[in-house]
C-alpha cells in the first residue's frame, strides 16, 4: 500500500476566529548548487521582489524556511528563487520553474485562513512536494455530466480506495475538476484508480476501456515522472467523465513569425508562450524555415488563447507590449482557434495583416528626468529601467553633474522601435525605492501615462514609459518624475539640445494645434510601432499652426518637428 500524504492542492489549518497563522515556507535545496546570494522566495504576499525576503537554514541540513504571521485569509501565489533576482538578463533564470502537476498561472498556490494555528509547506526545489514524493494533478471534464451535488471524488489504490476522502473542486466554473495529490510511490509504477460523482460507491462511477484501464474498468497511469498532469492526449487536455479520451478534439495550431524584422536572432532560437502552456518562455521551440521565418505546430483545444513570441527561451527576448494595437490582449497577441482557424502568421513585433517594419537602426537616446518635485538625500541615485535593462536587474543609474535637478543617461539602444521604460529613486531590486507607477494629477484631474501621451499599460495594473525610435540619436523631452509632462514652473528645457513646441487638445479627436515654433522644418507622425503614417517636407510652421490627424486609427502617436540639427518630440492620443 502506498502512504498517501495529501488530497488537496491547498492547505487549511482550523482554528479560533480573529486569530493568526503562522505560515512557514520551506524549500529543500539538496540537490541545488545554492547561489552565494542565498536562497529568496518571492510571491504577491511581498511585492514579487526577488530580493528582499530571504530564507535561512539554521540547522544545515539543506532546507531553507521563511515564517510570517497573518490575520487574514488570503491564496498566496509564490515562488522560490536560487540567488536574489529574478535572472541574468542574458537567459539564465535563477527562479524555479514550476511542474505543470501544481503551476497556478507558472507559480506556486497555498490557501491561508488566517486563524489560529500554523501551516506548514515544504517541497522541493523545482517540484510540487517534498524531495522523494510523487505528486498527480487529477483531472476530469464533467462537461457532459450532471455533477453531484456531493461532489467529484477520486479514489484509488494510492488512498485506500475511499469515495469521500478525495475531493476534486472546480474554482474557475470551466467544468474541469481537479485535485493535486502527492504521496510516496516508485518511478514507473502504475497507480489504479477511478472518479466518482458523488462520494460513494453507489454513486455514478466510471467504467473505463482497457485502452486507458483494466478489465475491472478502472484507469491505470504509469508514473513517469515525480510530477505528473493527468492528460488524455499530447494536447494536455484531460479525460472527460467515463471515457478514454478528451471530451474536446484537440485542434493542430501552427505558429510561424517572420524574423527578418530583428537585428539577429537569439542563440537560443525562437519560442511562443501563452495561456495554452502556462506561460513557459521555453517551452514551445519554433523550427527555422530557413527563409527568415520560424514555425511549430501545437496541439490545444479550441477556444481564445493570449500569447507572444520570444526572440530567446526567457522573458528578456519577448515582444515588446502590444498595448494599442489591433492583437492586444493586456500586452500580449490574442487569437481565437476553431477547426476554420488553425493558423497564425505575423512579423515579430507586429499584429497579423499588418506590414512587417525593421528594427530600426542602433542609435544612441538620452533620457532625461526632472527631480525637482522629489526629495532626495545626498545618498539616493535617480535609475532608469526597462525592456533595455532585463527590467529591474539591469537598472541603469543616472546623474546630475550640474545639480540643475534633471538627472540624464544616455544609452545606445537597438532592437524594436518600442522602449518601454520606468524612472525610480534607488535600485529597484533593493530593499527599498520608489519607482514611477504612471498615475498623478494634471489640472486638477486625476490621469495616467496612457491619458498624458508618454506610456502604455505595463499589463500588471499600472503603467510604463514610451518612446517610439528612430534610429537617430534622439534627446528625450524633459519630464517631470512620474508625470508626462515638465515639472510645473520649472526651467529645465534645453534649447540648445532639443526642439521645444506644444500641441492641443491632447487627447484630441482628429485635428491639433502647435505652438511655440516658427519658420521651415520637416514634420512626422509616428504610430506605435515606430511608423510613419504622415510626413511633411519643408512646410512653414506658424504660431497656433493647426493640422489634422482624422483617419488615425485611436492611440498613442509622436509628432516629430525638426529645424535644421534640432528636433523636438511630442506625444499625442488619438481618440
Amino acid at each position: 500500500m502506498r502512504q498517501f500524504f495529501s488530497a488537496l492542492a491547498t492547505c487549511l489549518i482550523a482554528g479560533g476566529a480573529w486569530a493568526q497563522t503562522t505560515v512557514t515556507l520551506s524549500v529543500d535545496m539538496n540537490n541545488e548548487v545554492v547561489s552565494p546570494n542565498g536562497v529568496q522566495v518571492a510571491g504577491d504576499f511581498q511585492g514579487w521582489d526577488p530580493s528582499s525576503t530571504p530564507l535561512t537554514d539554521d540547522d544545515g541540513d539543506g532546507v531553507y524556511s521563511y515564517s510570517f504571521t497573518t490575520d487574514t485569509a488570503m491564496t498566496l501565489y509564490f515562488k522560490f528563487v536560487n540567488g536574489n533576482e529574478w535572472n541574468d538578463g542574458m537567459g539564465t533564470e535563477y527562479s524555479e520553474s514550476i511542474p505543470g502537476a501544481c503551476a497556478f498561472d507558472g507559480n506556486r498556490m497555498l490557501s491561508v485562513d488566517g486563524t489560529e494555528g500554523t501551516l506548514d509547506f515544504e517541497a522541493c526545489y523545482g517540484s510540487c512536494a517534498a524531495c522523494g514524493l510523487t505528486t498527480v494533478r487529477f483531472r476530469v471534464d464533467m462537461t457532459n455530466e450532471d455533477v453531484s451535488p456531493l461532489g467529484v471524488h477520486v479514489a484509488g489504490d494510492f488512498q485506500g480506495w475511499d469515495p469521500s476522502s478525495t475531493e476534486l473542486t472546480d474554482p474557475d466554473g470551466d467544468m474541469v475538476y481537479e485535485v493535486i495529490s502527492s504521496f510516496e510511490a516508485d518511478s514507473g509504477s502504475v497507480i489504479e484508480f477511478k472518479f466518482i460523482n458523488g462520494n460513494a460507491w453507489p454513486d455514478p462511477n466510471e467504467l473505463v476501456g482497457e485502452e486507458c484501464g483494466n478489465a475491472n474498468g478502472n484507469r491505470l497511469l504509469t508514473l513517469d515522472s515525480d510530477n505528473v498532469v493527468l492528460s488524455a492526449d499530447a494536447a494536455g487536455q484531460p479525460y472527460c467523465f467515463n471515457s478514454c479520451t478528451s471530451c474536446v478534439l484537440p485542434l493542430s495550431v501552427t505558429f510561424t513569425v517572420d524574423m527578418t524584422v530583428v537585428a539577429s536572432v537569439s542563440e537560443a532560437g525562437v519560442h511562443v508562450a501563452g495561456s495554452f502552456q502556462g506561460w513557459n518562455p521555453g517551452g514551445s521551440p519554433l523550427t527555422d524555415n530557413g527563409d527568415g521565418t520560424w514555425t511549430t505546430t501545437l496541439e490545444m483545444a479550441p477556444g481564445t488563447y493570449a500569447f507572444k513570441f520570444i526572440n530567446s527561451n526567457a522573458w528578456d527576448g519577448n515582444e515588446e507590449n502590444m498595448n494599442g494595437t489591433s492583437c492586444n490582449s493586456e500586452g500580449n497577441r490574442l487569437a481565437t482557434f476553431d477547426a476554420d482557424n488553425t493558423e497564425y502568421v505575423a512579423c515579430f513585433n507586429t499584429c497579423p495583416g499588418e506590414s512587417c517594419t525593421p528594427d530600426p537602426d542602433p542609435a544612441n537616446v538620452t533620457f532625461r528626468v526632472n527631480m525637482s518635485e522629489q526629495t532626495l538625500s545626498a545618498e539616493d541615485t535617480v535609475f532608469v529601467w526597462g525592456g533595455f535593462t532585463g527590467w529591474q536587474g539591469g537598472a541603469i543609474p543616472l546623474t546630475d553633474a550640474d545639480a540643475d535637478g534633471i538627472w540624464e543617461h544616455t544609452q545606445l539602444l537597438s532592437g524594436g522601435a518600442n522602449v518601454d521604460y520606468k524612472y525610480s529613486i534607488g535600485h529597484p531590486s533593493g530593499a527599498s525605492f520608489i519607482e514611477e507607477d504612471g498615475v498623478y494629477v494634471l489640472d486638477g484631474d486625476t490621469t495616467n501615462f496612457v491619458g498624458g501621451g508618454c506610456g502604455v499599460d505595463n499589463g500588471f495594473g499600472g503603467y510604463n514609459r514610451r518612446h517610439v525610435r528612430s534610429g537617430s540619436p534622439e534627446i528625450l523631452p524633459v519630464v517631470c518624475f512620474n508625470k508626462c509632462e515638465d515639472c510645473e514652473g520649472s526651467s529645465a528645457s534645453v534649447g540648445d539640445l532639443a526642439l521645444e513646441f506644444g500641441l492641443f487638445p491632447n487627447p484630441t479627436s482628429g485635428r491639433i494645434v502647435l505652438t511655440g515654433i516658427d519658420g521651415m522644418a520637416s514634420l512626422q507622425v509616428l504610430d506605435i510601432q515606430g511608423r510613419t503614417v504622415l510626413s511633411f517636407d519643408n512646410i512653414n510652421l506658424t504660431q497656433n499652426h493647426e493640422m489634422s490627424l482624422e483617419g488615425l486609427r485611436a492611440g498613442s502617436y509622436q509628432v516629430v518637428i525638426q529645424q535644421g540639427h534640432i528636433r523636438g518630440v511630442r506625444r499625442v492620443m488619438v481618440q
